[in-house]
């Protein structure tokens, strides 16, 4: 039954790097400069990117200099018979005959980001999808099958295809490559307290904030207090640990048993020490949160 799961399993990318996918940013970075050098550049350009940056990929997105980035590209007006077929399309009605700022303006700085997201987001689905043929060599660790669910925050198939678990004991929480599902990337800067100064800087606004993730909308989507109400055990395999994911985490501490026993993975120092910053935050986990490292069986 759905809600007798003995085993939470919670997979991060680091899962599938041990494994043998190349699928750190890093390796993203890598892969858009050789395939797609103008996507590349035009990201750098734009927010000057460098190595830390693609350290933290998802959530630098939300941290542009919009002041900046909206005095490159100023508006332009938009000619009256654009504004005429809005009306009479009944796109964006006017009100009392007044022809309001957003309407009567075209803002260059947004299509141009908007454009350069979008497509950073058809290479980042084209990327996953690749890599996840590439795998050459495996490395397996223990999983416990029976009686077990895993949330993955991965994109790829690792665990249907290496490790043979059932599709339908696995949630791909941000979406699935090869399903062809929208894959969930995103930042949780918070640009909504920006004081945008003009119509401009408030349309970059705008098209950021499509790209913030929000991890209660996943959550309460899937019903995932259902399925993970009675576990008693809590693996947490090459998750990241970063401020954007870390509330799936707390959510499932506080609707899972006080007496759940967990273990996280870690595999670098920095890892260590973002985990200590979840239990400083989080502090009735920390007699029941072990540390242990992924090991090759």
């Amino acid at each position: 039954m759905e809600n007798c799961y003995k085993h939470l399993y919670i997979i991060g990318n680091g899962f599938d790097i041990f494994t043998g996918l190349k699928t750190g940013y890093s390796d993203f970075r890598r892969w858009l400069e050789n395939n797609y050098i103008i996507v590349y550049e035009a990201l750098t350009s734009t927010y000057g990117a460098d190595g830390e940056w693609w350290n933290d990929f998802e959530n630098q997105l939300g941290y542009l200099n919009i002041f900046q980035y909206a005095s490159d590209y100023p508006s332009i007006k938009k000619p009256l018979s654009s504004i005429s077929k809005k009306v009479f399309d009944k796109e964006e009605p006017l009100e009392r005959g007044d022809v309001t700022p957003h309407l009567n303006q075209e803002s260059p700085c947004a299509q141009r980001l908007e454009g350069l997201l979008d497509m950073l987001h058809y290479c980042f689905e084209k990327w996953v999808q690749e890599e996840q043929r590439c795998i050459r060599i495996r490395k397996y660790t223990y999983i416990e099958k029976k009686n077990s669910f895993f949330i993955n925050f991965n994109y790829t198939d690792t665990l249907e295809r290496i490790y043979n678990i059932s599709e339908e004991n696995i949630l791909h929480i941000h979406g699935r490559a090869a399903n062809n599902e929208r894959l969930i990337f995103g930042h949780n800067a918070p640009i909504l307290s920006y004081d945008a100064k003009n119509i401009d800087e408030q349309k970059v606004v705008d098209v950021l904030y499509r790209y913030i993730k929000n991890p209660y909308e996943y959550i309460y989507k899937y019903n995932l207090h259902e399925r993970i109400q009675n576990v008693e055990y809590i693996h947490i395999l090459g998750f990241s640990f970063s401020d954007i994911d870390t509330p799936y985490l707390e959510w499932i501490d506080s609707h899972t048993s006080k007496h759940c026993e967990w273990e996280a993975s870690w595999y670098s120092e920095e890892d260590k020490r973002r985990i200590n910053t979840f239990l400083l935050e989080n502090s009735q986990l920390k007699s029941r949160l072990h540390l242990i490292q992924i090991k090759e069986v």
